[in-house]
């Protein structure tokens, strides 16, 4: 597909949305998972952090991206694992999809210096880019509105909506849930919440198509958090089997996995 057709899809899919709520614009993430080479795991992840870092610091400065962040995967890890690294990039608005480089690429020759410029494109000498999807940012919360840092740990939490049925999953998370974890955040552990669909790729092929993304300060918060309290603040009368039972009717958990960040602009 090419790219203007791309963001014709997203435009028109999105149209609505960005008329309903145009403060702030809807937001994007391009995920990027990566497979390191056997035995060139330090030398890709010196090449994101001392070379490809600056290109995305300058795509920020350029208003061409809002952020980037990249993370090793804790978990599920190993030979077998399908990627141990991945990239998140944020966009504000569906139009800044359509070019998120810019002329970027045209420029990086006198942004790096040659070895740096040589060593950014040889990139795939260290890692194979697995898999490329873009996800909308749905929903959020966080427990300190003042915090602008990415989280050190996020779990990633992949979800299977039957078709036909996202409408009442995504008012079973904001009404349901996201109150649970507002109260809950309150008394430490989580620290972040998010919910994002799947755009693309699309099709009934998909194993998950929403996900939700819990984050964490610290290691030892992950996980915390007393459900019972709370529940009987923000749904006073029912229990956490009747709470939970909601939750699994709506989806199926498919995945999950427990990022640890390693760098970012933001």
């Amino acid at each position: 597909m090419k790219t203007s057709n791309l963001f014709f899809v997203i435009a028109l899919l999105l149209g609505s949305l960005a008329v309903q709520a145009q403060t702030p614009p809807p937001m994007f993430c391009i995920v990027e998972t990566m497979k390191t080479l056997p035995g060139k795991s330090a030398e890709y992840v010196k090449a994101e952090r001392e070379i490809w870092k600056k290109l995305h610091q300058e795509r920020v400065k350029r208003g061409l991206i809002r952020g980037w962040d990249l993370y090793a995967v804790r978990y599920p890890s190993g030979t077998n694992a399908a990627y141990d690294y991945v990239t998140v990039t944020w966009t504000e608005g569906a139009a800044k999809l359509e070019n998120p480089w810019g002329t970027l690429f045209a420029d990086s020759e006198k942004l790096l210096s040659k070895d740096e410029y040589a060593t950014a494109m040889n990139i795939g000498l260290s890692r194979n880019l697995t898999a490329t999807t873009l996800y909308h940012q749905s929903d959020f919360a966080v427990a300190d509105p003042k915090a602008t840092t990415p989280r050190k740990y996020i779990m990633v939490n992949m979800m299977n909506v039957k078709p036909g049925t996202e409408a009442a999953y995504e008012a079973m998370e904001t009404k349901l849930v996201k109150p649970m974890l507002v109260a809950m955040m309150k008394s430490g552990g989580r620290a972040t919440w998010s919910r994002f669909s799947l755009m693309l790729p699309g099709g009934s092929n998909q194993p998950f198509n929403y996900t939700t993304v819990d984050g964490y300060d610290k290691w030892a918060d992950i996980g915390q958090g007393d459900a019972a309290a709370a529940i009987k603040t923000v749904h006073p009368g029912m229990t956490l089997a009747a709470y939970g039972k909601q939750i699994e009717d709506a989806r199926q958990l498919v995945s999950q996995e427990l990022w640890e960040l390693i760098d970012s602009t933001r």
